[in-house]
């Protein structure tokens, strides 16, 4: 029984090494790297209240407002098998601040969230697919309805990934 104890510790120790995580970056159940088959895909959460809080941050033109939304640089760390994922994940973080910037000149100052809405464009994203070391679930083509002068309106939320349960932007727009 201490031989596999042990035993245990030491691959958990290796895997750590091999991946690249920081030991304090604890992989959650539905992220974890020996998944064979997608696990059920995350309900909605909170993504209407972060939503709320992206509009309000674009119009006001605040993209720190709408950074809890983002997924936090950890996670992308540990799911990227890439060499630089830092100088990536600041690349995109520059793009969704850049989009918020640029919605904020489309979206009106009245705006009010209405509702969000998951699109029916979804997939569980596998090892070694998008230089992923580790899996999750993907929603592209999202969409922030918003009414403003008493009309509806939209924007599309490009790509969202399930990181422990939660649902995070990872592209507001296109990837350019």
């Amino acid at each position: 029984m201490r031989h596999v104890s042990i035993f245990a510790l030491v691959l958990s120790v290796l895997a750590g090494s091999v991946l690249g995580l920081a030991q304090d970056t604890p992989v959650p159940e539905g992220n974890r790297a020996d998944l064979r088959e997608a696990p059920p895909r995350p309900g909605p959460g909170d993504v209407e209240e972060r939503a709320r809080v992206l509009l309000a941050a674009i119009v006001a033109d605040d993209p720190a407002r709408a950074m809890d939304f983002f997924l936090p640089r950890e996670a992308f760390r540990a799911i990227k098998g890439i060499a630089d994922p830092d100088g990536l994940y600041d690349r995109i973080v520059r793009l969704y601040e850049r989009d918020i910037h640029a919605l904020h000149a489309q979206v009106p100052a009245d705006a009010e969230l209405v509702r969000f809405e998951f699109s029916r464009r979804r997939g569980w994203v596998g090892l070694r697919e998008e230089s992923n070391r580790l899996p999750y679930w993907a929603q592209r083509h999202n969409t922030i309805v918003y009414r403003s002068g008493g009309e509806e309106r939209s924007f599309e939320v490009r790509t969202m990934i399930a990181w422990d349960g939660r649902w995070y932007i990872t592209h507001l727009s296109e990837f350019r």
